[in-house]
């Protein structure tokens, strides 16, 4: 992901997460929390824990106030910090039993640490109503019998292009409900080949791409039962292939370039500063894209092999999720500040869509008419995406935290020349496997 649901994360700052999840999570064992008694004369004191930028860190600060008010038991910490810190304090703090009471989570890391028994089961929790959360949206916070996480909001990934960039090129934007591979690169390489110092598309190299473009061959990144990969070694070849075409007839951008996005903020890289035409991002980063690049920007479906829109792979994928800890003393309380988060309107009109777009209908609605030109924009962009997509796939399995670094690392190589497809491949599955079994 990019940022805000951010899409780089350093080495150093990974190793460090996988060590301590290894060495720290298995010493958990399972909840040391419960449901202490609390009242106005002795409040329950809680923690909420997140990442993101100065608008979030408001929005959150509101919702705390508001809850606080109408809450006179509870007490409520905010603790936030930026992506990469974030989940080093995590990985620390819950090791020493000491995280926040209610946790920001995200997708790759749920499995992660509610199989090292280190999140409280959300549908025990007293005072949080699920009842408007449809079926998927609860299946997509699972791990084995319990609910692990609560959806915040869902996003669909999607092909960002620059309309202003397209008509400076005098190129037309493409029809996404019927565009192909070939079409993109097609495209791409015409808008490079008229503007100076523009490349057509930067790359989609991490592995929510891989996963789209499995689930175009009829497989997935991982299987079924979340256990083990779920695609054959040819479909990862032909997608290492894509890139070196979106690189050498694609009109894309160079590998050195390509890195150093990678290594920087959303606000530095290439489409935001206008010299990409298109660019991988989630739906709910529209509005921030526009801010950053100042260009009036549209949201595409991928492209497919058959240019059928019901083929292009894509999928609805909870933004985050409300969790909340094992070790927390207030997980009653922690989850009335969950239901607060998910089913209430005042904190509804404050996150609006920095969190995806709300799957509870109720709150959807509350906030529909105070939304952006922009937000109101991926509301209809997503209904009208949706009778197209796909099942949505189950979260990374335990030991997956670590295969966004891993796939955009062999992307690399293969975009530098240090390994063939096949080699990237084969080397990258091995990886994977290793990580996952």
């Amino acid at each position: 992901m990019k940022k805000f649901s951010p899409r780089r994360r350093p080495l150093a700052a990974a190793a460090t997460l996988a060590v301590t999840l290894a060495a720290g999570l298995t010493a958990c064992g399972g909840s040391d929390g419960g449901s202490t008694e609390y009242s106005e004369e002795n409040p329950a004191g809680l923690s909420f824990s997140w990442w993101g930028s100065d608008p979030r860190h408001q929005a959150n600060q509101a919702i705390i106030d508001s809850f606080e008010a109408s809450n006179p038991a509870i007490t409520v910490e905010g603790q936030f910090g930026d992506w990469n810190g974030y989940w080093d304090r995590l990985a620390t703090t819950t090791a020493g039993g000491d995280a926040a009471d209610i946790i920001t989570m995200d997708e790759q890391y749920l499995q992660e640490y509610a199989g090292r028994g280190a999140l409280a089961d959300l549908s025990t929790l007293k005072g949080l109503d699920l009842s408007k959360f449809d079926e998927s949206t609860l299946n997509s916070g699972k791990y084995e019998d319990g609910l692990y996480g609560l959806s915040t909001g869902r996003n669909v990934y999607v092909v960002m292009a620059n309309k202003d960039l397209f008509d400076q090129a005098g190129v037309p934007l493409p029809d996404d409900s019927t565009w192909t591979w070939d079409d993109y690169y097609r495209i791409s390489k015409e808008v490079s080949s008229k503007l100076d110092g523009v490349s057509g598309t930067d790359y989609g190299a991490l592995d929510v791409d891989l996963n789209i473009w499995l689930r175009q061959q009829g497989e997935s990144l991982y299987n079924q039962e979340g256990e083990g990969i779920g695609y054959d070694n040819a479909n990862a070849v032909s997608w290492f292939e894509h890139l070196l075409k979106v690189r050498d007839d694609g009109g894309g951008s160079t590998a050195a370039q390509a890195v150093e996005d990678q290594a920087g903020t959303l606000e530095s890289a290439s489409f935001p500063n206008n010299r990409a035409a298109m660019d991988w991002y989630w739906s709910n980063q529209l509005g921030a894209l526009e801010e950053a690049s100042g260009s009036d920007i549209t949201m595409l479906r991928a492209p497919s092999a058959t240019g059928k829109a019901e083929d292009s792979g894509m999928f609805f994928k909870a933004s985050m999720y409300w969790s909340v800890s094992a070790a927390s003393d207030y997980q009653d309380a922690a989850g009335e500040f969950v239901n607060y988060l998910a089913n209430n309107a005042e904190a509804a009109e404050q996150l609006l869509l920095d969190r995806g777009v709300p799957v509870n209908p109720d709150m959807r609605a509350a906030i529909e008419p105070v939304l952006s030109e922009s937000d109101a924009e991926v509301v209809s962009f997503m209904e009208e995406v949706e009778p197209d997509l796909e099942t949505s796939p189950r979260p990374a399995p335990v030991g997956a935290s670590g295969v966004q670094l891993l796939v955009n690392r062999y992307a690399s190589e293969v975009l530098f020349g240090n390994l063939t497809p096949e080699e990237a491949a084969e080397q990258m599955t091995g990886e994977i496997e290793s990580l996952i079994g």
